[in-house]
């Protein structure tokens, strides 16, 4: 797994609440991410009622294609509460390419709660690399010609939790791919992803 530019370095993540806390782990298990930056600089705007107004953003996203995204994070019901999606067509108007090309809201309808879960997980096993689990875990997926579980995948590697990892980790590479959705767990059936 690839780090991020800013993981080469000591940081810390500010993140007011769960709900932007999975949000980022979401957002570090894509491919695409190149960087994040959490609580970028303030977007200055004028509100539909004529005052100046400042937005900070929860994270400010560089795709590995160049382009940048700014991520608002909120709950649903608040979002509607306060027209929030208005508010946010105000601050996209007076939001220079320069700073994003895209404005985003991300709620929490805007994943599943499974889907949240397996992102954490992912970030969890990240924190420790395991170079020679990952290698002999893809050198089996490559083999595999039809669907399997994950846990035929880790007996196969004879490697236990550590094969175990390495399948989840195989998974958000690209490597193989569940064919389930939901929670991702030795019973998950996964195929070899097959690459155009």
């Amino acid at each position: 797994m690839a780090q991020l530019p800013a993981d080469e370095h000591p940081r810390r993540i500010v993140f007011e609440s769960k709900l932007e806390q999975r949000v980022l782990y979401l957002l570090l298990a894509r491919p695409d991410v190149h960087d994040i930056w959490d609580q970028p600089p303030a977007v200055p705007y004028m509100s539909t009622s004529g005052r100046e107004k400042r937005h900070v953003f929860d994270f400010l996203v560089a795709l590995t294609n160049g382009r940048r995204i700014a991520v608002a994070v909120k709950p649903a019901e608040l979002a509607e509460k306060r027209n929030f999606r208005a508010e946010l067509q105000t601050i996209r108007a007076a939001t220079t390419i320069a700073f994003a090309h895209d404005i985003v809201l991300v709620t929490d309808r805007s994943f599943s709660p499974a889907a949240a879960r397996n992102a954490a997980r992912l970030h969890d096993f990240r924190r420790t690399p395991d170079p020679e689990a990952d290698a002999r875990v893809r050198s089996i997926i490559a083999t595999l010609a039809d669907e399997t579980t994950i846990a035929e995948v880790v007996s196969m590697s004879g490697l236990e939790g550590r094969g175990f990892r390495a399948v989840y980790r195989s998974l958000y590479e690209g490597h193989a791919r569940a064919l389930t959705h939901g929670d991702i767990t030795p019973a998950t059936r996964i195929a070899r992803e097959v690459r155009q």
